[in-house]
């Protein structure tokens, strides 16, 4: 519980503090917002490959697999933006 409550405030000063940065046209949030979203990804692989999969628990497993590596590109993908996003404001 303790976790959950000292993510959300990380989060919120996350979002407080992005106006600080100057004009980083969004590459901040969207970088949090791939972090986020980013556990769909699994969920969503798991629907789709168990759907066009011939034996279910194939194309299961390799939803999950699948969509745990859809899960991590995601994660570092908007880990970066978010690193790299004020080095892009400053060449503007």
């Amino acid at each position: 519980m303790k976790r959950i409550l000292s993510l959300l405030i990380v989060a919120a000063v996350v979002f407080a503090s992005v106006p600080g940065f100057a004009d980083t046209s969004g590459k901040f949030q969207d970088g949090f917002k791939r972090i986020m979203t980013s556990p769909f990804q699994v969920s969503n692989n798991v629907r789709t490959e168990g759907n066009n999969a011939k034996f279910l628990p194939f194309g299961l497993t390799g939803g999950f697999l699948k969509g745990c590596f859809y899960m991590v590109k995601e994660m570092v993908g908007g880990t970066m933006d978010m690193v790299t996003s004020p080095i892009d404001s400053l060449h503007k």
